[in-house]
């Protein structure tokens, strides 16, 4: 919410790339750091924004992270 995505589908993704990244690394849970490394990809392209501008992208999406997670 605090990054003002559209709807539900980038919560969605993020949640199902982190599965598949948590999956493919052998983990039987999900936690915090298979979000955090998975979280600007998945939530890049939902953002409104200027869609030639990714590096901003990626800041606001790992300054979320760090609001919600910490540092």
């Amino acid at each position: 919410m605090a990054l003002g995505t559209d709807g539900l589908r980038g919560e969605l993704t993020l949640v199902r790339a982190a599965r598949a990244l948590a999956a493919l690394e052998g983990d039987l849970e999900v936690g915090t750091v298979h979000l955090r490394r998975i979280a600007a990809s998945a939530l890049r392209h939902r953002l409104r924004r200027n869609p030639l501008d990714e590096t901003v992208a990626t800041t606001r999406v790992e300054k979320a992270l760090e609001d919600v997670f910490g540092p």
